[in-house]
């Protein structure tokens, strides 16, 4: 399986970001929250001229494996400071009336919620893609958090033609798609063949 590092860009602020870690790109569209643990530290590190928001446990080794770059630490704070923020759903420009929809009357939908369960440092970034209608667990913290379980496929596992341009393509098989569509948003940080955490060894 192909997993990729993303950019999700924070609301209201320039050239910062939130990257996560997914094993399932195919997900994406169906992202409506990031988790992050509240004790954990978190950094905002200097890489090029953006702004990275990781783990400080992770930091040091998803900076130097995506930019090649020395781990450049310009704030630290603890992760419950990251709640509430809101970044940019990638694919919201493409299918906004069907994301709005989604999110009406959802006010956490495309923010950082809080979760102790699911978060930890054991790969990816500490911040987690969260789909609520792709996984148990990320159903579980987004009724948490009052955000839908949004999912739409078919019975085909298909898109349905309200998801416009992605309509008709297939989740899982079709993950290669959704990797060159985040790249040409210019979200995709690093994509490489591992499930495991052979990143970081």
């Amino acid at each position: 399986e192909k997993s990729v590092f993303i950019k999700l860009k924070i609301k209201g602020k320039k050239d910062e970001y939130l990257i996560v870690w997914t094993t399932t790109p195919w997900t994406i569209p169906f992202n409506l929250g990031v988790m992050v643990h509240p004790n954990l530290a978190y950094v905002k590190a200097k890489v090029k001229n953006e702004l990275w928001v990781v783990a400080k446990g992770l930091a040091g080794p998803v900076i130097q494996n995506i930019a090649d770059e020395k781990l450049k630490i310009v704030e630290e704070f603890k992760g419950d400071k990251l709640k509430g923020i809101k970044y940019e759903q990638p694919f919201y420009e493409d299918i906004k009336e069907v994301y709005n929809k989604v999110a009406e009357g959802h006010d956490k939908t495309f923010s950082v919620v809080l979760s102790e369960r699911y978060v930890d440092l054991s790969a990816g970034t500490g911040l987690v893609h969260m789909a609520p209608g792709c996984g148990p667990e990320d159903f579980e913290i987004g009724k948490e958090n009052n955000i839908l379980p949004f999912n739409n496929l078919t019975e085909k596992g298909e898109f349905p033609k309200e998801m416009g341009k992605y309509a008709g393509w297939h989740a899982k098989r079709d993950n290669d798609k959704f990797i060159e569509a985040l790249d040409k948003k210019s979200t995709i940080c690093l994509n490489f063949f591992s499930c495991s955490p052979s990143l970081y060894s």
